[in-house]
């Protein structure tokens, strides 16, 4: 049964005209338009997509069954007047989407209709993700490690961050992928303790510590990682800590099954730092959902009440990061499977395989 068909169900059993759906990654999620500034109407009967002039000929191809309504005025008003044709009573909106202007003309130019905010509807679909989902987000993950391996071969002290994360965007895109699925992080020495450092002009040192953040995506589809890597050598406390770091998540990965809360995920790695004596310097969450979206269902953080079921996939990526000296980070994406969990990822990370040696310096 597909997410559409689910929703109607939900409708019909819930006793409701219709469902606004206005979050853009929602709508291609339900119905596989890709474009943009459009809302989707669910109702018993029919299915509504309000767009502009831009998009109706791609949506006419894109959808054929749903309807799709050119807005000649602005959208709410356009809306608006399809809710009344339709004599929608009872209209489920979603809350974390749905902007207070638009709420204020949906209630103002509707007499007696009922607005009821929602969370998570089509998000607890899209927690699970199909085989053809799966496929997508582990091409996105091959071309984000291609792209890395090419790059990895130009870390050099003496190249700048931005030279770096430049290098690899382009990679990425080479290798395949529409685009970066987010803006890459590169942040060197005492700097890679900014958990999302914004990028920049300084030059790589000798004892760097060189942590890249980085993704592709691909039809759509993300692919999340984070590597630390040094030049030539590797001091003895950025060993200890990045040995720590790496245990904390090999720890984490091995407690994943279904069936188990994301915050007891979040514990089997919070509890090895802290044992460490390092808690304090890892104020994060562990992972997070990917797909669609870069951040998106489940949460793995130390609140979580979620289930982990089969179908899930997140990221498992501690922390330590210590102002003034520098950060570890290490990320990888996770399947759920029925029996524990498969890494989707699989780039070096082994404290033997972090160094790269340059006999060259620029």
């Amino acid at each position: 049964m597909s997410c559409l068909d689910k929703l109607k169900e939900k409708l019909k059993k819930d006793k409701i005209d219709g469902f606004l759906i206005t979050h853009e990654i929602n709508i291609r999620y339900v119905t596989g338009f890709t474009g943009s500034e459009s809302v989707l109407l669910i109702t018993s009967d029919n299915d509504y997509l309000f767009t502009d002039f831009r998009y109706v000929e791609q949506a006419q191809q894109d959808i054929t069954w749903v309807r799709i309504v050119e807005r000649k005025v602005s959208l709410i008003k356009t809306i608006c007047e399809k809710l009344r044709r339709l004599n929608v009573k009872k209209l489920y909106v979603e809350s974390s989407y749905l902007t207070f202007y638009q709420y204020d003309e949906i209630k103002r130019n509707i007499k007696g209709i009922h607005i009821i905010p929602t969370q998570g509807i089509v998000e607890k679909y899209r927690k699970l993700k199909t085989p053809e989902e799966i496929k997508k987000i582990q091409i996105a993950i091959n071309i984000a490690e291609s792209a890395y391996q090419s790059t990895r071969n130009k870390i050099r002290a003496g190249v700048s961050e931005k030279y770096l994360a430049d290098i690899l965007e382009f990679e990425i895109r080479k290798h395949g992928a529409e685009k970066s699925s987010f803006e890459i992080i590169c942040a060197t020495g005492s700097r890679a303790s900014l958990p999302h450092a914004h990028t920049t002009d300084r030059k790589i040192q000798e004892k760097d510590v060189i942590l890249l953040d980085w993704g592709a995506c691909y039809q759509f589809y993300n692919s999340d990682l984070t590597r630390i890597c040094f030049i030539d050598r590797i001091s003895q406390n950025f060993k200890k800590i990045y040995q720590i770091v790496l245990d904390a998540q090999n720890f984490a990965i091995d407690s994943i099954r279904p069936g188990r809360i994301a915050k007891e995920v979040d514990y089997a790695a919070r509890n090895c730092i802290e044992k460490k004596g390092f808690g304090k310097f890892f104020g994060h969450g562990l992972g997070h959902g990917i797909g669609l979206e870069v951040h998106e269902s489940p949460s793995i953080n130390k609140r979580s009440s979620e289930i982990l079921e089969e179908g899930m996939v997140f990221t498992i990526e501690p922390g330590i990061y210590i102002s003034g000296w520098g950060g570890i980070r290490i990320e990888d994406i996770v399947l759920v499977t029925s029996e524990g969990c498969n890494v989707l990822t699989n780039v070096q990370k082994k404290l033997s395989e972090i160094v790269i040696y340059r006999k060259e310096k620029l």
